[in-house]
């Protein structure tokens, strides 16, 4: 492979000054900015693409947390409800109960009207009795004062006082019934005295009774009264969470909206990005493909060193750079391994641009098939080479020596530039220092 890739070089160094080699070569460049532009512009959509889906996901998580507090809202709402409907059911059954005991009362009142009168008009007749008995009492007060004071001399006096015998008769009949008058009389006030006394007493129980009923209705209504301010601030209460309650579902439900709307709108420009994406994806496979014509051309003799190494400088030099590789190095590598077919396969199995084999990209962490990608391959083949620049201390030549035979068959050989490969690192190094001149 070696031998066919100088043999290559040389007819190709043979074709430097030929106009359609620097055709070539110009456009292979512009395609090649036109890649790195479209890669740039890629890593941008991409980007956006992975910002878009981050907010969606966070719309996403922000919806479901708003869903979850308008169920919550919800949730109060009918939770309000059932407690302004029991304190409704109170209400009505507290207005039943005060009905009926404003009846009561009412009643009661009348009744107590009614007994007051009576006890008005019992109090009145009683006055007069007692007026009664007082003229009675004084009228017998004085008669039984007179007796007291002449004894039986008194009805002797009247007796003796008469004309005739029947005037006597018809007197001592008078003092009989004056004396049994006197006597059914003083039976008579006696009575109305006990009477009275008993009315006394009963009145006084009554009055009592009414002033303990007076008390306890108005203990009852200081109580209904209670209640009434307490139900009243229940459903103070009760409608003030019912109105927060859909306060705060309609704000749920409003935000959830606009959420909802960030989410497709969101959803909308990563549907484009994707697009675009694609649409760059697309892009950058045809530069690849007309880049790869511009370099099959070359192995097939149709450009020159100088060609190629245009060609190949504005893919190899970020990645180069990446690594602390000089780009000049890295296509010196490439001409001697591929002559820059990014399709070559050795018999080996190395592939690519830089000729790895499978084995040596997966222990770098790249797959075979992405080998035949000539980022990828360049990627890989970097750093594989700067590995070996480290691993053998910054000496180029051995350096190179095992990325030709591997770094063991170096080392076993005392970390010197194996003799099979001498004239591997020789055609790098000569390459590598003209490309350094360009």
């Amino acid at each position: 492979m070696r031998g066919k890739t100088a043999l290559a070089l040389i007819g190709a160094s043979l074709m430097v000054l030929s106009g359609p080699v620097m055709a070539y070569a110009a456009s292979l460049q512009q395609l090649q900015q036109e890649e790195a532009q479209a890669q740039s512009q890629l890593a941008q959509e991409q980007s956006q693409y992975a910002q878009t889906q981050a907010a969606i996901n966070q719309a996403a998580a922000q919806i479901s947390s708003l869903n979850q507090k308008l169920a919550q809202a919800q949730n109060q709402i009918g939770s309000t409800n059932q407690q302004i409907a029991v304190t409704n059911a109170q209400m009505q059954k507290t207005a039943a109960l005060l009905a009926s005991t404003q009846a009561q009362l009412s009643a009661t009142e009348n009744e107590l009207s009614a007994t007051q009168a009576n006890y008005q008009k019992t109090k009145a007749l009683v006055a007069q009795t007692q007026n009664s008995l007082i003229q009675e009492s004084k009228l017998l007060s004085g008669q039984l004062q007179l007796i007291e004071e002449r004894g039986s001399i008194g009805y002797l006096d009247v007796l003796l006082g008469a004309n005739s015998f029947n005037d006597f008769v018809s007197r001592l009949d008078l003092l009989g019934q004056v004396a049994g008058q006197a006597a059914s009389e003083v039976n008579v006030i006696k009575a109305e005295e006990a009477q009275e006394t008993k009315e006394k007493e009963s009145l006084k129980a009554e009055a009592q009774l009414l002033s303990a009923a007076q008390a306890s209705l108005s203990a009852h209504q200081s109580l209904l009264q209670q209640e009434r301010n307490l139900l009243a601030s229940q459903e103070s209460q009760a409608l003030a969470l019912h109105n927060q309650a859909v306060s705060d579902a309609q704000s749920a439900a409003s935000t959830i909206a606009v959420r909802r709307q960030t989410e497709t709108q969101l959803q909308n420009q990563q549907q484009q990005l994707s697009q675009n994406m694609a649409a760059l994806g697309n892009r950058i496979s045809e530069i690849a493909s007309q880049i790869q014509s511009l370099l099959s051309q070359f192995n097939q003799g149709n450009l020159s060193q100088r060609a190629l190494y245009n060609a190949m400088l504005p893919l190899v030099t970020p990645i180069a750079q990446q690594e602390n590789l000089p780009p000049a190095l890295v296509i010196a590598v490439i001409t001697e391994e591929s002559g820059g077919n990014a399709n070559a396969v050795s018999s080996a199995g190395a592939i690519g641009l830089m000729q790895l084999e499978p084995g040596t990209a997966a222990v770098l962490g790249i797959s075979p098939s992405e080998l035949y990608n000539p980022e990828e391959n360049l990627l890989a083949g970097c750093l594989y080479l700067r590995e070996m620049l480290n691993m053998f201390g910054g000496n180029l030549s051995v350096a190179l020596s095992a990325y030709n035979a591997g770094p063991g068959a170096v080392q076993a050989g005392g970390d010197r530039v194996l003799p099979y490969t001498v004239g591997y690192v020789d055609n790098i190094e000569s390459l590598y220092a003209m490309y350094s001149q360009w």
